[in-house]
This record gives C-alpha cells, sequence and structure tokens, in this order.
C-alpha cells in the first residue's frame, strides 16, 4: 500500500473541502470531505483524466464534515470537482 496523497484547499470556496487517495497495488480509495458554515447542497465530480469516476450531490449539514468515497481500479492521479452556490473548486491529488 503507497501513503495516502492528500489535499486541502478552500480559495473562496464557502466550504472547506479535502481530497484523499488511498492506493494499493490494485485499487484507489477516493474520499472528497467539505465542511461548510451553513447547511448546503454540495455537487461533486470526480475524475482521472479525461474519464469520470463519480457525479454525485451531497448533503452538508452546517459545521459538519461529510464525506463522499468510492473505490475504483488503482490510478496515479485523480481530481475533484465541487460546486455549490455557482461557486466551483477544483483540487487535484497525486
Amino acid at each position: 500500500m503507497t501513503a495516502p496523497a492528500q489535499a486541502t484547499v478552500q480559495q473562496g470556496f464557502p466550504c472547506d473541502v479535502g481530497l484523499q487517495k488511498i492506493s494499493n497495488n490494485e485499487t484507489s480509495t477516493i474520499n472528497v470531505s467539505a465542511t461548510c458554515a451553513t447547511a448546503r447542497t454540495v455537487g461533486v465530480r470526480i475524475s482521472a483524466g479525461d474519464t469520470e469516476l463519480a457525479n454525485a450531490e451531497i448533503d452538508v449539514k452546517a459545521g459538519v464534515q461529510r464525506t463522499f468515497s468510492i473505490t475504483v481500479p488503482k490510478v496515479e492521479r485523480v481530481c475533484a470537482t465541487l460546486e455549490t452556490d455557482g461557486e466551483s473548486l477544483a483540487v487535484c491529488s497525486g
């Protein structure tokens, strides 16, 4: 198992966002988390290169971290795009 790759950013996005990718020889588990000051619905799109791996909406309660996770065949690099209230943020992890 390789060490998890992690990224945490906010950059004007109304929620704190985290991305973690944990891989072994065969699979990668991708965890995308969001914590927002107010309750909101956040769209989450996860991709590897030009391939979309997941597209979902998560309901985030005020001040409570919500995590969306998927496990896929091993990928080297993954990106997540989060959207809420007309704002979007992309974060990538090795």
